[in-house]
Order: structure tokens, then sequence, then C-alpha cells
């Protein structure tokens, strides 16, 4: 079964408008009136539009104000079910952060490597949940909650959300665990 996004994440999201379609990119040309100075402007603008829609969407969660990656791989959800969520959530709120300071990517769907993320939204930090080291294409392997240092970011890797929000001892160790490693990341 599909998660879905509560309808708040959604809207602050995709606050202007979710599609953009030539039919909409139509309209908008048909109704400017531009003056005689300015008849090329529409073409100029529409182009540029045209530009937009061709380009992949934002392919992350959240507005990524500091420059934090968290890295999932969930084989059935677009981000994460709303359990894994709502324990993300939780993690972030007891470093002072939420989601609108984090780029939370899905590796099952963009299965990108260290250094395509580091070109595409130069990250300072990255904390990743079911994935190592390895996957990531990172030129060394690492255990779980040891904050590495690798061209100027700070990462560390994790077992699976899932796994962490299980309601076991083993579960309560494994937090215990990521937390320090997250206060020492953060100087917390």
């Amino acid at each position: 079964m599909k998660e879905q996004l509560p309808a708040q994440v959604l809207a602050k999201l995709f606050s202007n408008s979710l599609v953009y379609t030539s039919e909409k990119l139509k309209a908008e040309q048909v109704c400017e009136t531009p003056a005689p100075a300015q008849v090329k402007q529409p073409e100029i603008r529409a182009a540029a539009v045209e530009e937009k829609i061709d380009k992949p969407g934002k392919w992350y969660l959240g507005h990524y104000e500091k420059k934090f990656i968290v890295l999932v791989n969930d084989e059935s959800n677009v981000y994460l079910s709303d359990k894994e969520l709502e324990f993300l959530s939780g993690i972030l709120n007891a470093c002072k952060m939420n989601l609108a300071h984090i780029a939370l990517i899905n590796f099952k769907n963009h299965a990108a490597s260290f250094q395509q993320l580091k070109k595409d939204l130069q990250p300072q930090f990255l904390l990743t949940f079911g994935i190592n080291a390895l996957q990531i294409e990172l030129p060394f392997s690492m255990p779980d909650y040891q904050v590495q240092q690798y061209d100027g970011c700070a990462i560390i890797t994790a077992p699976a959300l899932a796994q962490l929000n299980a309601a076991t001892p083993a579960a309560k160790t494994e937090k215990s665990k990521l937390w320090n490693s997250l206060k020492k990341m953060f100087n917390l």
C-alpha cells in the first residue's frame, strides 16, 4: 500500500502549482497583451517556462535549509511511510531541526552517488538509513554511527528507520548510539 504525505506537507511543497501544462502556458500567453515595445517578451517568458518543464523537478522532500541530506531506502513509498516519517521527525526535533532543514531522498527512487549529491546539493551533513558507504560510492567503508568527515561533509550511516523504530531492547540501544553520533555531528 502506498503511503500519502499529510496535506499540510503537500501544501508547503507545492504552494503555487503542481504541474505546468502546455495548456496553462498557452492560456497565460493569450491573457498577456504586451505593449508594442515588448512584443518579444512573451516568447522569452514562454521559453523560460518550457525550459522548467523539461528539467526534472525537486527530487527530495524538504526545503534543505541546513545543507543536511537524509538518505533512506524505502521500497514501497515515495519517501517514507507515515510511521517512519513521524519517527524521523522526532529525531530531527531532538536535533532542533525539522523537515524544512533537510533534503529527504529515497535512494530507491534516486540512487545517486555521493559525488552526484555533492555536485547537485553541496551537503554539509549526510545521514543514511539502511544504506552503507559503498552503496553511495564513497571510497571507503565505515561502521554505523561513526561520524566521518569527507570532502567537506560530515557523514553518518545507520540501520534502516524501521529497524531503529522497533519496540525492542536492541532498537533502544541502536537509537542511543544514533543519538550519541548526532550529538557529536551537530555539537549538541
